[in-house]
């Protein structure tokens, strides 16, 4: 499906259950956008959230920033006690996009409806472009797939290089190079990552 595609979605019988903001784990992954939106809305650095709001784990050899679930309620941290998301207006691309999920092709992706991912009933149709609530989706879908084959790379690169010392020191540039240098809110966030991609993709293509 692309996003002009329909899809039956639970947008308006949604009572906020909060059920798929429990037991997450470190699945919630978080990307370069989510991060900075994040920041821009909490006025706050990538430092600020680490061990707070989010944590890192290390996917074949990658450290990628994932939302934290509070320990005590086994939930995300921004799950209020009615249920309800406290930054649903800038909430995380994988948070937007569920109970869809993405299917990548080798150059770009189509979605699907992740089978058993919501049990609420009375699902009705809608738009996954309505559904998503992304400003100039295009260019935000033409990141998230550059991002996903830079991440690929990336990780392959890493497994090549049996080099731990190295792949740490890589590790460490692309989490400053994608989160921990702040994105400028007064200029466009794809111009400023698109900079930053063709600067670290040269690390796996050099």
């Amino acid at each position: 499906m692309r996003a002009r595609d329909m899809a039956k979605l639970p947008c308006i019988s949604c009572e906020g259950c909060g059920d798929c903001c429990r037991g997450m784990g470190d699945t919630v992954h978080l990307d370069p956008y989510d991060i900075a939106m994040l920041c821009k809305n909490l006025n706050c650095t990538f430092e600020d959230l680490l061990d707070v709001r989010i944590a890192l784990h290390a996917e074949q050899g990658l450290a990628i920033p994932h939302l934290l679930m509070e320990k005590s309620r086994g939930c995300c941290s921004f799950l209020g006690s009615d249920g309800r998301c406290g930054i649903h207006c800038f909430r995380p691309g994988f948070c937007r996009l569920f109970p869809l999920g993405r299917q990548y092709d080798g150059k770009g992706f189509q979605y699907f409806i992740v089978p058993g991912g919501c049990d609420m009933p009375g699902k009705t149709k809608v738009r996954i472009r309505k559904w998503l609530d992304i400003p100039d989706l295009p260019r935000y879908e033409a990141f998230v797939s550059s991002w996903h084959y830079f991440v690929r790379d990336a990780q392959a690169g890493l497994a090549r290089s049996q080099n731990p010392e190295l792949n740490q020191q890589i590790n460490l540039f692309l989490l400053q190079t994608f989160y921990g240098i702040p994105y400028d809110p007064d200029r466009d966030f794809y111009d400023q990552f698109e900079e930053r991609l063709a600067k670290a993709s040269r690390l796996f293509t050099d």
